[in-house]
């Protein structure tokens, strides 16, 4: 069988015991979940059990989203030896938590916390119902980027810490856009979501994973631009007081797209663009829609627009009229970095 192309769809997989029989339900998770851990539900099946996951592979990582009824999981060492994981899993908990069975000082990891377990070591929890986002990476690829790579088992960071929102929220926006992605920008995400992992297990940033740690910085400021595009009272400086950064620290992060101005503008031309081709925006004057999307001016706006397009708006208007389609436009449109992709999540 051939290699699936880098533009093929990410691998999926997906399980519902609500699907099967009601008598099969629990021997098939249990079958199911034992590739990761051995489980015992504490709800049966006519008390409302049931487990849902999700799951995408890229590359040699496994990203998944768990919804279930309350259950205990177990990975004891014959389990370990059995098995012969190496690796770690990185969780989130969307609602529920989970805490370390027996023992007067159980920790308990809660809403949003950062929950990190080595494969290799054993463990006994006890979940209440869950929601749960999972990323399953192999030890070669996270523990070079970990300072003490063999003491994080079973370590809780809590939600509130800005690196571990940054990877939280990095990490399901990813979960969100991976449907939409090849295997080629799946892959791309990787390195930079493993480097912003690091430095929210480390608790700081260093030179190995400021890349992904300054990416996701970037991506929170875009989504803030977005919400924000057509507000007359967005300016730098109102992002530096919503985000709490110096202006040098905002320069280096829009400087890869040329600025934050620049930035903007172009993302105001884009939406201009569209408002022109739309019928709901047909009502409208050209004029009108230059100054609804920032460019009061009809001179600046028509100049900046052809700048950006080669087409004046009266021009794309008339196309769009004639039913004529802007193929170099549109491929411009789409051209995506990974950033845009994690950005995009819910819109």
């Amino acid at each position: 069988m051939s290699a699936a192309s880098p533009d093929s769809k990410v691998l999926r997989s997906r399980f519902d015991t609500r699907s099967l029989p009601p008598h099969l339900a629990q021997p098939a998770w249990t079958e199911a979940i034992s590739v990761l851990f051995d489980s015992r539900p504490r709800k049966t099946v006519e008390e409302g059990f049931f487990a849902h996951v999700e799951a995408a592979f890229t590359g040699d990582v496994a990203l998944g989203r768990l919804r279930s009824t309350a259950q205990d999981f177990d990975r004891s060492r014959y389990k370990i030896a059995r098995d012969g994981m190496d690796g770690y899993l990185l969780q989130f908990y969307l609602s529920g938590r989970s805490a370390t069975r027996g023992g007067s000082n159980s920790e308990v990891a809660g809403e949003g916390d950062l929950y990190v377990i080595d494969m290799a070591q054993p463990l006994s929890t006890t979940t209440t119902d869950l929601d749960q986002i999972s990323l399953v990476v192999p030890r070669r690829l996270l523990s070079p980027r970990l300072e003490t790579p063999d003491a994080s088992h079973m370590r809780i960071i809590p939600a509130g810490l800005p690196l571990v929102t940054l990877f939280r929220e990095s990490l399901k926006s990813f979960h969100g856009q991976i449907d939409n992605m090849s295997r080629r920008e799946a892959e791309a995400v990787i390195n930079p979501l493993l480097d912003l992992a690091a430095a929210a297990v480390n608790g700081h940033v260093d030179e190995r994973n400021m890349a992904g740690v300054n990416l996701a910085h970037f991506v929170g400021l875009r989504r803030h631009v977005e919400d924000n595009l057509l507000d007359p009272n967005l300016t730098l400086d109102s992002l530096l007081a919503t985000f709490g950064l110096s202006r040098r620290k905002a320069y280096r992060l829009f400087e890869p797209v040329g600025g934050f101005a620049t930035y903007v503008n172009r993302r105001r031309l884009q939406r201009a663009l569209q408002a022109l081709r739309s019928v709901d925006w047909r009502h409208m004057s050209i004029s009108e829609i230059g100054t609804a999307h920032g460019f009061p001016n009809p001179e600046n706006f028509s100049r900046a627009f052809r700048r950006e397009y080669d087409l004046s708006p009266r021009e794309v208007r008339q196309l769009a009229d004639s039913g004529r389609s802007l193929p170099d436009v549109a491929e411009r449109l789409s051209q995506k970095g990974w950033a845009q992709w994690i950005g995009d999540i819910g819109r």
